[in-house]
């Protein structure tokens, strides 16, 4: 478990808790952005991968990836644009993800199981953006392929 600092507690200070994983907790800032505390140190292993996949990768990949906005250099913590419209687990979504998904592999990036899996999406991991793009909220465990 990591220890949290002075620093990280007064970020969160009244802020409301969104909910948790098995790696990280995630606080709405209450300012369009969302703050990700790791855990433990495979949660700062995942906030690393969200930070690297996000600064290395081009725009035709970069926009199906939550916004960072700052983050810290232990990677403790990371602060995320906050997208709140659901992803309608519909045919038509999916095949959208499907086609997502591709890219991301063409690309050399492995998406986690839960999005990877386009047919059956771990929904939670998705938001729409207001053009009704999908956007990959949870890509920490996203890996690359070092064919």
């Amino acid at each position: 478990m990591i220890k949290m600092d002075e620093y990280m507690k007064r970020k969160i200070k009244g802020k409301k808790y969104i909910g948790a994983g098995g790696t990280r907790v995630v606080y709405d800032l209450g300012n369009g952005y969302v703050l990700k505390i790791a855990k433990s140190k495979k949660g700062i292993i995942c906030n690393q991968m969200e930070v690297n996949l996000y600064k290395s990768s081009l725009k035709p990949i970069k926009k199906y990836l939550a916004q960072i906005i700052d983050y810290d250099a232990a990677y403790r913590w990371v602060t995320m644009k906050k997208y709140d419209r659901k992803f309608p687990n519909s045919p038509i979504y999916r095949r959208e993800l499907m086609k997502i998904v591709k890219k991301f592999l063409g690309n050399g990036i492995i998406p986690s199981n839960g999005v990877g899996q386009y047919h059956k999406p771990h929904t939670p991991n998705l938001r729409l953006k207001r053009n009704n793009q999908i956007v990959v909220i949870d890509y920490g465990g996203f890996k690359y392929d070092n064919k």
